[in-house]
């Protein structure tokens, strides 16, 4: 029960930090530019962008990890829950105030819910959002840092985004001094999480 408590608490710090990344009007977080790009060029929502990106994500950690697990599969209605959580927020939140200090406050807020949420999901062990779950096969089939896998991760999601939107002759949509902050910033905070809590089992 604590471990779905933390879960569920997780999951929902995690949307709250996606939708606030995308109030700052600064940048959306790192992983998500492709999606928030797509939702721009295309009449679909940011959640049913999420969803579709969440798909390609399951396929990716089953051809990584190269059988059928169940923690794999649950991913597939995990995603269609987050994609309707995340256009919830995006109605209940409000929009961006003018105020560029404050939307600087909430650019950092977002990005300490982004890292608070993944860390806590990931730790639950239980059903991960695709993003995690692909980033966590890659660190595991690679014997790789999680937070380092997060960086990378990340940073091939703006690239990606990035040729899209040139490819379309589309603006950059979603990108902005924000998403470089994600990109750089969110892994290291969850490293930060995992070393607070090394020392808190130690002590």
């Amino acid at each position: 029960m604590k471990r779905l408590i933390n879960y569920l608490i997780g999951l929902n710090v995690l949307v709250l930090g996606i939708t606030l990344n995308t109030r700052s009007l600064l940048g959306v977080s790192a992983f998500t530019t492709l999606p928030y790009a797509l939702k721009e060029m295309t009449p679909i929502s940011f959640g049913v962008a999420n969803i579709i990106l969440y798909m390609v994500l399951v396929v990716a950690q089953l051809l990584i990890e190269r059988k059928l697990k169940m923690d794999i599969l649950l991913e597939v209605p995990f995603s269609f829950i987050m994609g309707y959580i995340l256009d919830l927020y995006q109605i209940i939140i409000p929009a961006s105030p003018e105020s560029l200090g404050l939307r600087i406050v909430i650019l950092l807020a977002g990005n300490v819910c982004t890292a608070f949420g993944v860390y806590t999901m990931v730790q639950s062990h239980l059903v991960l959002a695709p993003v995690d779950g692909v980033i966590l096969s890659i660190s595991n089939h690679y014997n790789k840092a999680y937070s380092l896998c997060k960086n990378c991760f990340d940073i091939t999601m703006i690239v990606s985004t990035i040729i899209l939107c040139l490819v379309t002759r589309s603006p950059l949509y979603g990108i902005g001094v924000g998403t470089i902050f994600s990109a750089l910033c969110v892994g290291r905070i969850i490293k930060w999480f995992e070393i607070k809590q090394f020392s808190l089992i130690r002590s």
